[in-house]
């Protein structure tokens, strides 16, 4: 079998992680490699997503994704312009703050 390119989306590769005696993972190159991870170069976000279950996530990465989702959903909900903006709006038209 020659070598592999990037996985196609119908399958998952899965790579063995352990950890250390202090709990430090040890993570494969080929699985950095494949998500775009330089090792040792930056700072992983981690989150748990069930039992059982820790994801690390780029900073960067994870920023686009919440703007993206957050540009999706105003487009979805017809919201044009800053939500912060709309937020500030709101407070001036209060008349409970004045």
């Amino acid at each position: 079998m020659g070598a592999m390119n990037k996985p196609s989306r119908s399958y998952v590769i899965s790579y063995p992680v352990h950890l250390d005696g202090r709990r430090r993972p040890t993570l494969p190159s080929a699985l950095l490699k494949e998500a775009g991870i330089m090792a040792g170069s930056q700072e992983l976000v981690a989150r748990v997503d069930g039992p059982g279950r820790v994801v690390l996530e780029d900073p960067t990465a994870l920023l686009e994704a919440l703007q993206k989702s957050v540009a999706a959903h105003k487009r979805k909900r017809h919201i044009r312009g800053s939500l912060v903006d709309r937020l500030l709006e709101d407070r001036r038209d209060d008349k409970s703050l004045k």
